[in-house]
């Protein structure tokens, strides 16, 4: 049988996804909470589920669908740009002076080098802290302005290790009604672990594992 299982099976809630500790898992709770505000920064390796967790904190937050602004780094090519994708929000936010809505605002892929945008989003993140709940991602949190990681909280993600991964790939399994001896599915996450860190490579994995039975 042939199936996408990061597709099919990608976690549409906190609660279904698959945390690597219980350091990440207690941070993300907290923002899930509402009770951590600051900037979030997302950094690790790829696959490791930064992207997901951009979507999955701000539907806790809402407890429906967030309305997310999301904008790729690389399309922000100027201070400009910076204070206008803050300024779209500030009409909206009378709308809500008098609960804890977020004005979500979904940076991917961040990589700042010029000196002047890294500027305008400091002084965005100081004016719109707790207005706007700023999520960033990036595979190069080294290269982050020091002055943004000071106002932001800092999250590293891993991948999880196979003993983590297997109660969510046997659902897969059991969910498609597929018998397969759990001992194989073990050291097929141990081996897929061992050749490359990435969650990703676990449900490629699981695929193949599929397309045998």
């Amino acid at each position: 049988m042939y199936i996408d299982s990061m597709t099919k099976y990608r976690p549409q809630t906190l609660s279904e996804f698959v945390y690597p500790n219980e350091e990440t898992k207690e941070l993300v709770e907290a923002y899930a909470s509402g009770e951590m505000k600051s900037s979030l920064i997302l950094h690790g390796a790829s696959g490791c589920g930064k992207s997901l967790l951009q979507e999955l904190i701000p539907n806790a937050i809402e407890n429906s669908n967030a309305n997310l602004q999301r904008v790729l780094c690389a399309d922000i090519q100027t201070a400009k740009d910076v204070h206008e994708l803050y300024g779209k929000n500030k009409k909206f936010d009378n709308l809500f002076k008098d609960n804890d809505h977020f004005n979500y605002i979904i940076i991917e892929e961040f990589l700042i080098t010029n000196q002047k945008i890294s500027d305008a989003f400091k002084i965005e993140l100081d004016k719109r802290n707790g207005v706007d709940l700023t999520i960033i991602s990036t595979n190069y949190f080294d290269k982050v302005d020091k002055g943004i990681v000071s106002r932001s909280i800092e999250l590293e993600l891993i991948a999880c290790e196979p003993k983590k991964f297997f109660p969510h790939a046997k659902r897969i399994f059991d969910s498609e009604g597929v018998h397969i001896d759990y001992s194989v599915l073990m050291n097929c996450l141990e081996v897929t672990y061992t050749l490359n860190q990435d969650n990703r490579k676990y449900y490629r994995a699981i695929d193949k594992l599929l397309r045998k039975h």
